[in-house]
């Protein structure tokens, strides 16, 4: 299966009336910030079921946090645990950053979409705003391709900053969806 085309904008575009494409979680750029998407893709060798099951494990989160940092879930309604499931709220919170969303879309084996509140932020509000985390998946030659996406509203200054930030926190994750999957 063939992911999702992305739409590439400009770099840098600025506008007093940037909004971003999320259904749920709506957000508009503050006045002076730009859009960023943040793509990484990789593939690792493993069946698609394991990173999958890996990548949709709550505790893949939660247990992997380093004090004061921290993952939660919770469900809005008492017939759907909390965890990844559509309609569920996920925030992960900590020092210089707030990611607070829900779980809007979630294709078996295929796509997940968190898309984050107004209010999010790295850093300060005045800087960084994510707004929405997406992950595809597929099967291909040597194991599975992960994409992940990550879109946000950064002020010029920092644009390059989050983008070397994103490169930095993405390139660690082939490794521990490997590890994480041996057995």
């Amino acid at each position: 299966m063939a992911f999702q085309a992305c739409k590439k904008e400009p770099a840098m575009q600025k506008s007093d009336d940037i909004r971003c494409e999320n259904t749920v979680a709506v957000q508009a750029a503050p006045k002076g910030f730009v859009r960023h998407t943040n793509e990484y893709v990789f593939v690792v060798d493993r069946p698609l079921d394991k990173v999958w099951d890996w990548l949709n494990n709550p505790k893949t989160f939660t247990d992997s946090q380093i004090f004061p940092w921290r993952v939660e879930f919770v469900s809005p309604d008492e017939n759907i645990p909390a965890g990844f499931h559509e309609g569920v709220l996920c925030v992960h919170h900590g020092p210089m950053m707030m990611f607070s969303g829900v779980l809007t879309e979630i294709r078996d084996k295929e796509y997940r979409d968190l898309q984050y509140f107004y209010g999010s932020y790295v850093g300060s509000l005045r800087w960084i705003r994510p707004t929405r985390l997406q992950f595809w998946v597929r099967e291909v030659p040597g194991g599975t391709e992960v994409k992940a996406r990550l879109d946000s509203f950064v002020i010029p200054a920092l644009y390059k900053f989050w983008t070397w930030a994103q490169n930095l926190v993405w390139r660690q994750f082939p490794g521990d969806i490997f590890r994480a999957t041996r057995k």
